[in-house]
């Protein structure tokens, strides 16, 4: 894998710099902006070490991790480290199948096996051949679709929809969820057997507000490639933005810092991304209420904004995240406060 020699690159597979504070890219490829690890956290680096500890086996791998930690890019990092990278990494969301069409996009199908199926089509399961099947969302595959999953993970082969010929199976797995498995397990809603098949090596990926030290690092790294990708060359954080980022607990974790980053770069009038042009709630859970575009703002409105959004955040931090208990918090029924979440363009995560 060729990776180009700047300061902070590390090429896959090698060893990390030793001092914490040194800051770590990983270059995994795709989009830009996407395909990459940026970290100097203790948390992370543990990270990369278990990628590297178990690459080189076979074993199912699971991912824990909340929405938008990173749990595909750690598949993606496990796959080039291993001996299979060379072979196909095939990614499927397993949230959006169900019924005839999850058999389809993992089975695949010969001409006629239905009405609509005129010539032949290869399943994830096929395009995988020996290289690495991605899971996103394993959780979400339903009950009757587990039992076929398990058949082809004991028996390692698998027939197309409708035909006759057994078709090898020799990719790894590695699955993803947000869900609690064992919970799901205990209720009912996910097969013990299946379970146990896919954690052999369970792995948890830490949410971005348990890795502070790389917020500011994260926000250079998406504004330098949204910067080059937008032409505005000459934009940069304020030192403010930054410390109000790093105390803002980003419920959407990475993605949300890196959508964030771009907005501001679309939108910012400024050469200096300023904690003004940030959302109001990130300003407010920063402690920088006071910071406006302009002249202090003294509408009766606006403090009234103000006021509701900083109740409304601390009633969302006292309940743990839970909706129901926000709102009986705020003594408001839970329609109103979705409407004063949409009204404020609040996203906090539930």
């Amino acid at each position: 894998m060729k990776v180009e020699k700047k300061k902070g690159v590390v090429e896959i597979g090698k060893k990390l710099p030793q001092a914490t504070n040194d800051t770590v890219v990983l270059e995994l490829g795709g989009e830009e902006g996407v395909g990459s690890f940026v970290f100097r956290s203790r948390a992370m680096r543990d990270v990369y070490q278990l990628a590297t500890q178990v690459a080189g086996s076979d074993a199912s791998i699971l991912v824990y991790g909340e929405s938008g930690t990173g749990k595909e890019l750690f598949a993606r990092l496990v796959h080039r480290l291993s001996d299979r990278r060379n072979r196909p990494f095939v990614p499927v969301n397993c949230g959006v199948l169900r019924g005839e069409l999850f058999a389809d996009k993992f089975f695949g199908h010969e001409p006629g096996a239905f009405t609509g199926a005129q010539r032949q089509r290869k399943g994830s399961f096929e395009l995988a051949e020996d290289g690495t099947l991605f899971l996103d969302e394993v959780g979400e595959i339903p009950p009757p679709n587990q039992v076929d999953f398990l058949r082809v993970l004991e028996e390692k082969n698998f027939k197309r929809l409708g035909g006759e010929r057994d078709l090898p199976f020799g990719a790894r797995i590695v699955a993803a969820t947000n869900r609690l498995l064992p919970d799901m397990v205990a209720r009912g809603e996910f097969r013990a057997d299946l379970f146990y098949r896919l954690n052999v090596v369970p792995v948890s990926l830490p949410p971005l507000r348990e890795r502070t030290d790389d917020i500011a690092d994260l926000a250079e790294y998406f504004l330098a490639v949204f910067r080059h990708r937008y032409h505005k060359h000459g934009l940069r954080l304020d030192p403010d933005t930054v410390r109000a980022m790093a105390a803002y607990p980003w419920p959407g974790n990475v993605r949300e810092l890196r959508n964030l980053t771009e907005r501001l770069v679309l939108l910012c009038p400024e050469d200096v991304i300023r904690p003004a042009h940030l959302p109001l709630e990130m300003r407010l859970g920063g402690g920088l209420p006071e910071v406006e575009a302009g002249p202090a703002d003294t509408r009766l409105e606006v403090a009234v904004r103000e006021a509701e959004v900083r109740a409304i955040l601390r009633a969302w931090r006292q309940s743990g995240g839970s909706k129901a208990r926000t709102a009986e918090l705020l003594a408001v029924s839970p329609r109103t406060l979705r409407y004063k979440l949409a009204e404020y363009a609040l996203k906090l995560g539930f």
